[in-house]
């Protein structure tokens, strides 16, 4: 027979486990799922794996902080999205119709993401996706869905300054036809063409031909200063290490987005004087010093070393930029849930109108500094960075404040009904 005093000792260490959890004694209340699309093969793997495991770290610390409205909240991923729109889309539906998640965290394939947003608005579920095509807030979104990180539009609206400044005019542009690479021709296309500058487009399939240089060779360098690649990370290794075989980079000043090599080091020499623009420093030293005690905490959370490596595995490269968008999506859900005290889906229409217009200061929840949402178009608007490689490490050039990347969006979500 259990006696007394044995009874009282296991009560009490059942209650002090549940509270170093964050709860109280009480039974725990029904959790708050959060669903991943996640990515486990195809082009953008190694991001959803990275993705996933910001995540994971986002939703410890908000457990620490007593969950959602005093709710524990928890991980609930998706089997495998494929890097495919058509099963993206599956997924997420079985997310929110079978493993009941409350909200999703988007896939980081724009044309998942593309895919998937009709699904959101039928099924009333608040998607974050992941990718960054302009399109994904200008033409394809809804009132459910919600960028949590830049769009190809605000990077180069950004920096579009500093590189005609810095770089030149006259740009070729090779691209990938999927989404990521489309939209950053057209974006690019609109802004020199504006400035007065000349561009040229090449068009490359997705996968890339095992042969480039049958595309390298329709660049006309005698009319290029700077040439810009608009690939998958895999391809943009392809294609860097390409153009160095024809000693492109010391005839043409070289830029790209960051999310082109955020899982490529660095030291490769085809990356060699290459511009890049980004939303964050990879390397902890690079970091401006009032965001350096978030940006700690912050990689030893996801697993990341001060160089933008993985802890577990020092050659492996963390897309420590492009994860911002995942943890602060969890961060920005607390923050509109407990201002409207958010319970189930009767209460998401009050949720959204909560998250639209959102400021975010810099904080362990937004550590890539002080953030703002629009609330027309969902989209977050944080600082960027002109980066450089130099001597096999990312260097910054430039830090350019959040309001330059405001861009004038053609649409209103808030004019749309629930």
């Amino acid at each position: 027979m259990l006696s007394r005093r044995r009874f009282l000792r296991s009560s009490f260490g059942m209650v002090f486990g549940l509270s170093v959890l964050g709860f109280g004694a009480r039974a725990q209340p029904q959790p708050i799922r959060i669903g991943h699309q996640l990515d486990r093969t195809g082009a953008v793997a190694l991001f959803g794996k990275w993705h996933n495991r910001a995540l994971a770290g986002a939703i410890e610390v908000v457990n620490r902080q007593f969950g959602i409205n005093g709710r524990p909240v928890e991980l609930v991923n998706s089997e495998d999205s494929q890097t495919r729109p058509d099963v993206g889309k599956d997924e997420f539906e079985r997310l929110v119709t079978q493993k009941r998640a409350d909200f999703v965290i988007g896939s980081v394939f724009s044309g998942t993401n593309i895919a998937t947003a009709p699904s959101a608005r039928a099924l009333k579920t608040v998607y974050f996706p992941q990718g960054i095509a302009t399109d994904i807030t200008e033409r394809f979104g809804n009132r459910y869905c919600f960028k949590s990180y830049h769009t190809v539009r605000a990077a180069i609206e950004s920096a579009h300054e500093w590189v005609f400044a810095n770089l030149g005019k006259r740009f070729t542009i090779v691209h990938s036809v999927i989404d990521l690479g489309r939209s950053q021709a057209e974006d690019w296309a609109e802004k020199i063409r504006a400035a007065g500058g000349e561009v040229r487009l090449i068009s490359v399939p997705f996968p890339a031909p095992g042969d480039l240089l049958p595309t390298l060779q329709r660049i006309d360098l005698a009319k290029t200063d700077v040439l810009v690649h608009a690939f998958t990370a895999v391809e943009t290794a392809r294609f860097l290490q390409a153009a160095l075989d024809q000693n492109l980079q010391a005839r043409a000043k070289v830029l790209g987005l960051i999310e082109g090599i955020d899982i490529l080091s660095t030291t490769d020499p085809s990356l060699e004087g290459t511009y890049f623009i980004s939303g964050y420093p990879r390397r902890a030293d690079q970091v401006p010093e009032e965001l350096r005690e978030f940006d700690r905490e912050h990689r030893r959370r996801v697993g990341i070393n001060p160089e933008g490596f993985s802890l577990e595995n020092p050659r492996e490269v963390v897309p420590i930029a492009n994860l911002f968008g995942s943890w602060q999506a969890v961060f920005l859900l607390k923050q509109a849930a407990e201002l409207v005290n958010w319970r189930s889906k009767p209460d998401t229409p009050a949720l959204i109108r909560a998250l639209e217009g959102l400021t975010m200061p810099s904080s362990v929840n937004f550590p890539q500094g002080a953030q703002f949402l629009r609330a027309q178009d969902h989209l977050v608007f944080h600082d960027h960075y002109i980066e450089r490689v130099e001597r096999g490490q990312l260097k910054i050039l430039a830090r350019i404040p959040r309001e330059k990347s405001l861009y004038k969006t053609s649409t209103d979500y808030t004019k749309e009904e629930f």
